[in-house]
């Protein structure tokens, strides 16, 4: 008997004993009226080890980003920078301004950022720096927050009501500052009672509340936000623990590009520099109205970090706003501004399509998970993977950029304390019915794509994790 032949009969021996062995593990009654997906590459043969209904399409959650942030990776390169422009228009006389200052927003979603180190409001500090240094004292026109690259649609059509106001809903626009979100502080007393609001940061005048919370006696953060962008009120609901000095939920900014006009006329104004004419967002639809003709002088440019911290910040945080940003970008790639989601779709599935993959396995409606009408089949997204780290000149960069399991990130938790901790690059998923992983995992020198999806299962998410890392460990 050749070798090769005996290589391909203990192939097959495998991967016959892994099909029984997962088999039985899904065969509990919580997994009766679910949807599990299972697909194990090796990537050096691109074999599939495994497969349990791995051609079958299914509700992601957010291992959907990985499909968008290749794609960027490969299309724009890790170096990609946005770029966000401080202009004037008119001319200066004397420190006069007679003219307009302007941000043009190049849709940087890492301006004043958490995810990036340092003071998040460097930007704003040398934004008024560079007035100064141009001799402006007084501006007689006004602050324009250009958002006009992006469509006027920041937030898609397909999430949930319910997820809209909250932060990780936050709107995608032309601008974007703070992660366009902002900190509520709460305080609570006994339980039953109504918690009170302490504090905005960063400071949102025109933000109004209808407080409908309810202190209960438990450690759940189960408060949600309530509201659509542009719109300036905001419904409390839900609960949050009882007898709490300070506790923070996190919102959406109903609209980032006039908040950061208003941020920066405020600004300039605490260093001296008067402006006469109010702060204004200009949005795609009204830029015919204003009728703009001047041209334009430069006085500073502010650039993201590159593509590759992003998509770090993106797989580690899982942040669904780093997300949708690229996918605009991609949008870019394709037509002139204003950017969309729905062309950014169009662009990452020509690219698949392009690479050879089959596509007719995948079907978005964002880029970020947060739509219950995602689907992707297991095999498309390991195959997906399994490009990047084959066939990609990006290969190093896009398998550094998942976290180590029972480590780091929104991983740090699973597989803590297996023999697996610290083996494997994962991605996590979750939705209210979804609970999702997928990445590379190396073993006895061999290296494999890994893709596991459970939709609908009768079971806590708790229990379904640990039937997962039972799957990792017996592999």
């Amino acid at each position: 008997m050749s070798k090769s032949l005996i290589q391909i009969l203990f192939f097959l021996s495998l991967c016959i004993q892994l099909h029984g062995q997962t088999t039985e593990m899904f065969a509990k009654k919580a997994y009766k009226h679910a949807s599990v997906g299972i697909c194990v590459l090796d990537l050096a043969s691109s074999k599939m080890v495994m497969n349990l209904n791995a051609q079958r399409c299914m509700e992601p959650a957010s291992v959907v980003k990985l499909i968008t942030t290749s794609a960027a990776l490969e299309i724009l390169g890790p170096d990609h920078r946005f770029e966000t422009r401080i202009e004037y228009s008119g001319s200066i006389v004397n420190g006069i301004l007679e003219g307009d200052l302007w941000i043009r927003g190049g849709g940087d979603p890492s301006l004043g950022s958490r995810h990036v180190d340092g003071n998040p409001e460097a930007f704003m500090e040398e934004w008024v720096q560079a007035v100064k240094l141009a001799g402006i004292r007084t501006v007689n026109g006004r602050i324009l927050a250009d958002a006009t690259l992006f469509d006027d649609e920041p937030v898609s059509p397909y999430w949930l009501w319910e997820d809209l106001g909250n932060y990780y809903a936050s709107g995608i626009f032309g601008i974007a500052v703070f992660d366009n979100s902002y900190q509520l502080t709460l305080r609570s007393g006994e339980s039953g009672s109504q918690p009170e609001i302490v504090s905005v940061k960063p400071a949102l005048p025109e933000l109004k509340f209808e407080n409908h919370l309810i202190a209960a006696s438990n450690n759940k953060d189960s408060a949600y936000i309530h509201g659509a962008p542009y719109q300036w009120e905001r419904s409390l609901f839900g609960t949050m623990p009882d007898n709490r000095q300070s506790f923070v939920i996190k919102g959406d900014i109903p609209d980032p590009p006039y908040y950061l006009a208003g941020y920066f006329r405020t600004a300039l104004e605490d260093v001296g520099i008067k402006v006469n004419g109010k702060a204004v967002s200009l949005r795609s639809p009204d830029k015919k109205a204003l009728n703009v003709t001047d041209t334009f002088k430069i006085l500073h440019k502010t650039y993201s970090v590159p593509l590759s911290q992003m998509i770090r910040f993106i797989h580690v945080n899982s942040d669904n706003l780093y997300t949708e940003y690229l996918l605009r970008h991609l949008s870019l790639t394709a037509f002139d501004k204003p950017a969309s989601a729905r062309v950014g779709i169009q662009v990452v599935k020509n690219f698949w399509k392009q690479k050879g993959l089959d596509v007719s396995a995948l079907f978005l409606s964002d880029a970020c998970g947060l739509s219950p009408n995602d689907r992707v089949s297991p095999e498309l997204l390991a195959q997906i993977l399994r490009y990047m780290s084959v066939k990609s000149k990006n290969a190093s960069v896009f398998k550094s950029s998942f976290p180590l399991a029972g480590k780091e990130g929104s991983v740090s938790g699973f597989l803590k304390g297996t023999v697996l901790e610290g083996r494997l690059r994962l991605k996590s998923g979750s939705a209210q019915s979804v609970t999702s992983y997928a990445g590379y995992y190396e073993q006895k020198g061999k290296s494999y794509v890994v893709v596991l999806l459970v939709n609908d299962a009768d079971a806590n998410r708790l229990q379904i994790r640990k039937d997962m890392e039972d799957f990792l460990l017996s592999l």
